[in-house]
């Protein structure tokens, strides 16, 4: 009896493990799709020629890359402060706005030197679009979302229930 037991707990874990990776698996390949369509979405939007493209997604990839590097370390820095938020002072809130603030002034250079970048490769008009498709491009993304069949859709609220009372 005792080793049926054992063998049931071994198999659940067994079966969790391949759901985990099956999850993690499924995440990756939705990432990538998105990926995939705005890169043909930013391409067609910007009417970028095969020689243009190819000169301009590695360095915009670049730029998205130290984007996000720089957002999670600020996240980081955020998450320790909220974790022992019943044992700060107002001066660590003080001091936790100040980095935001310096946060924000280094995400702000990042674009400005990528803004250059591309600028000088495809010129200022279409870095100026670039901005307006990643938008579009986004809107797009969450009405897709939004309208997207009930089992498709992350869990969250329902439709039902009123967001702000």
């Amino acid at each position: 009896m005792k080793h049926l037991l054992i063998v049931c707990l071994m198999m659940s874990s067994f079966t969790l493990l391949a759901q985990e990776k099956t999850k993690k698996n499924e995440r990756k390949q939705r990432t990538e799709r998105i990926e995939q369509a705005k890169v043909a979405f930013i391409s067609k939007k910007l009417e970028l020629s095969t020689e243009e493209a190819e000169a301009f997604w590695p360095i915009y990839n670049e730029m998205q890359a130290e984007i996000k590097t720089h957002r999670k370390s600020m996240k980081a820095d955020l998450k320790a402060l909220k974790a022992d938020s019943l044992n700060q002072d107002d001066r660590s809130y003080q001091n936790a706005l100040n980095s935001r603030h310096e946060g924000a002034i280094k995400l702000l250079d990042i674009k400005k030197e990528y803004s250059r970048k591309i600028g000088e490769l495809l010129g200022y008009k279409k870095v100026f679009e670039l901005g307006d498709a990643e938008i579009a491009f986004k809107k797009q993304l969450v009405n897709r979302m939004k309208n997207a069949p009930e089992g498709r859709r992350k869990p969250g609220p329902s439709k039902d229930t009123e967001k702000f009372k």
